[in-house]
């Protein structure tokens, strides 16, 4: 099958599947939030916090790792996924008893750290995905992870919904919604393995995991970074200010997630065929580098925008209890933030594939401190949109250095970057042309849906979508079986 099919499959199971993923425990958390108020919620999104500080941490990078071995060489792939299985579960033993230790340090109430041990088991059982994931990227067969995120999804929103409509009394429905995370993760878990071994069956060489770790652990740093984005904020916020705070930013914090799952899953798919490109062939890389970063930023610019546009309607029309209504300012602030996170992180993802890991790790340890240190003051004075606009100031500055080193190392222009932007730009003024003559006319809903049809038919008047484009669609749709990949 050609790459582009495979490609194109693959990504459709993954969008379907994390779409619904994400939908569902969405759905299921803002109706816990509305269930709960802003004071239980921020309770729960603080232990999610810290239960989700140290997720990178408990395989020490070495799921990418079999990324990228598996991809350039698949004998690897038995040992190398039982040592990391074996290391995992070793550090989430450790990471497990450090982060109650940190709940009782810090003197946080007993619900917040029953909430820590709970969440806190749940998130480090479920990032054993990681690791079986990567053995099912390599073969570039995704469908049985989407399967089980579908599951997954589904189980925690039918059960949490049980949880709001037959506990009266939301302290003891708080405790069952983290129980809920905990046995229905636990299952999907043990589910995955199971096919995993259908694949692989994990074989062990302790001889070679002080080696592997040597060649993971820059994959840690950045992964690390993307994971504690919003929770450096959470965290923060709840030893500065309030648990409070903590629910009106996790409100807003929730619904631009629902976005950021796009451009990690196409990660997903393409990384081991980037991986690929990038060792026999840079000219196919660079082309489907640059396609990746053009449709990144088509979708996130004018998702970004028409976020920040809507903000004051979308709130209100998520979260009923008017508690929540703080959040809109932070919602509107974090529509620039995704923007600016769609159009930058394809760069930064470059420097993985080409093997300068080790730079991307430096500027996410850097900016990881700047973001702290702009938390520790603007949160102090603004609260939760204080932390919205130090997220923003340091995805700005990932951006930037990621473009920048990106086209240097590829050896491309930053101006065609910027030129390749013009049509996403025209289209999107287009559209926010159309919403803001038709806002308080419309439903926020019909909003939604016309201005992306608007959108859409900017960006075909902006002569966006290239004759590339055109070709690599008729190859995604035709039904011609090839022998060799020289489609990209």
């Amino acid at each position: 099958m050609s790459t582009a099919k495979s490609v194109f499959k693959n990504v459709s199971y993954l969008l379907i599947a994390r779409t619904a993923f994400r939908f569902l425990t969405a759905i299921a958390l803002i109706y816990a939030a509305n269930y709960l108020g802003k004071e239980r919620y921020g309770m729960f999104e603080t232990a999610t916090a810290w239960a989700n500080m140290f997720l990178a941490l408990n395989d020490l990078g070495m799921s990418t790792l079999i990324v990228r071995e598996g991809a350039r060489d698949e004998k690897k792939m038995a040992i190398y996924f039982g040592n990391t299985l074996l290391v995992e579960t070793v550090l989430s033993v450790i990471l497990f008893f450090i982060i109650i230790g940190i709940g009782v340090g810090i003197g946080y109430s007993h619900t917040t750290i029953v909430l820590m041990a709970l969440l806190g088991a749940s998130n480090l059982i479920f990032e054993f995905r990681k690791v079986m994931r990567g053995v099912f990227r390599v073969a570039l067969n995704l469908k049985i992870i989407g399967v089980v995120e579908v599951i997954n999804g589904t189980l925690f929103c039918f059960f949490t919904f049980g949880i709001i409509w037959l506990v009266k009394n939301p302290d003891r429905g708080l405790l069952g919604i983290a129980h809920t995370s905990l046995w229905v993760d636990l299952f999907c878990i043990v589910l995955l393995f199971a096919y995993t071994r259908k694949l692989v069956k994990p074989q062990f060489d302790t001889k070679l995991i002080l080696p592997m770790i040597k060649q993971a652990y820059v994959f840690t740093l950045y992964n690390m970074f993307f994971m504690l984005y919003f929770q450096i904020d959470q965290i923060i916020i709840s030893i500065i200010r309030d648990q409070g705070e903590v629910g009106i930013y996790s409100a807003a914090a929730k619904l631009v997630s629902m976005f950021l799952f796009v451009p990690l899953m196409l990660f997903q798919v393409t990384m081991p065929i980037m991986y690929r490109y990038s060792k026999n062939n840079m000219e196919k890389y660079t082309r489907a580098q640059n396609l990746t970063n053009r449709y990144l930023a088509a979708i996130g610019i004018p998702a970004g925008i028409g976020l920040w546009f809507l903000a004051p309607a979308i709130i209100p029309l998520v979260y009923h209890k008017p508690e929540f209504l703080a959040a809109v300012p932070v919602l509107q602030v974090f529509g620039w933030f995704l923007a600016i996170r769609f159009v930058g992180i394809g760069h930064g993802n470059s420097l993985t594939t080409t093997d300068h890991q080790g730079l991307r790790a430096g500027i996410q340890l850097a900016t990881l401190v700047l973001n702290v240190v702009l938390d520790i003051f603007l949160v102090r004075n603004y609260g939760a949109t204080g932390a919205a606009i130090a997220t923003l100031i340091t995805e700005i500055t990932i951006t930037v250095s990621s473009i920048y080193l990106s086209n240097h190392f590829l050896r491309q222009s930053n101006l065609r970057d910027l030129a390749s932007l013009l049509p996403i730009i025209g289209a999107t003024v287009v559209m926010f042309s159309v919403l803001y003559l038709s806002k308080g006319t419309l439903p926020v809903i019909v909003l939604v849906i016309l201005g992306a049809f608007v959108y859409l038919f900017a960006l075909w008047i902006f002569r966006f979508f290239s004759e590339e484009d055109k070709i690599i669609m008729k190859q995604i749709l035709t039904r011609k079986i090839e022998k060799n990949t020289n489609d990209l």
